[in-house]
């Protein structure tokens, strides 16, 4: 009897392993955060002020539907910021979605765009190719990183 539950003790649950969409809420949630501790502040305007940002602000994306962005960023040093943020832990399919992610952007009304990424689920190919395609822009700046710790540091620069 003693290997028996009482009857009003709980049973250990087991652990749930998150789901990507899980993952991919808490990095952005992670880079929120991130956005405060540095100095900015949340902002509700469609057009954040300088020194806020909002989130999923609304923009065209490639097929001329409407999509939701991460952050959009009012940043006194470089202006207007879209970004696109991403985790994918383990292999998937986040490297399939780079062209999406990029065409989309472009179509963007900001000159600053940002793709940021978290974990190494992502295929180097895809990487290299997505680097490669963004060197490309010439109306726009188009930054890629591959870490939020890295996105941070050209943020403050």
């Amino acid at each position: 009897m003693e290997n028996q539950y009482s009857l009003f003790d709980e049973t250990p649950q087991p652990s749930i392993a998150s789901t990507p969409i899980e993952s991919n809420r808490r990095f952005c949630k992670d880079l929120e955060e991130a956005l405060v501790s540095i100095g900015f502040k949340p902002s509700s305007n469609k057009l954040p002020e300088p020194g806020t940002f909002n989130t999923r602000n609304p923009y065209e994306d490639m097929y001329g539907t409407s999509r939701q962005s991460s952050f959009l960023i009012h940043s006194l040093n470089h202006g207007m910021i879209r970004v696109e943020a991403h985790r994918q832990e383990s292999s998937g399919s986040v490297d399939q979605k780079f062209p999406f992610f990029f065409e989309s952007l472009l179509k963007a009304p900001e000159n600053n765009l940002v793709i940021v990424f978290d974990g190494n689920g992502y295929k180097e190919e895809a990487f290299k190719w997505l680097l490669n395609e963004t060197e490309t822009v010439q109306d726009k700046n188009f930054n890629v990183f591959d870490t939020k710790e890295a996105f941070l540091k050209w943020l403050k620069s």
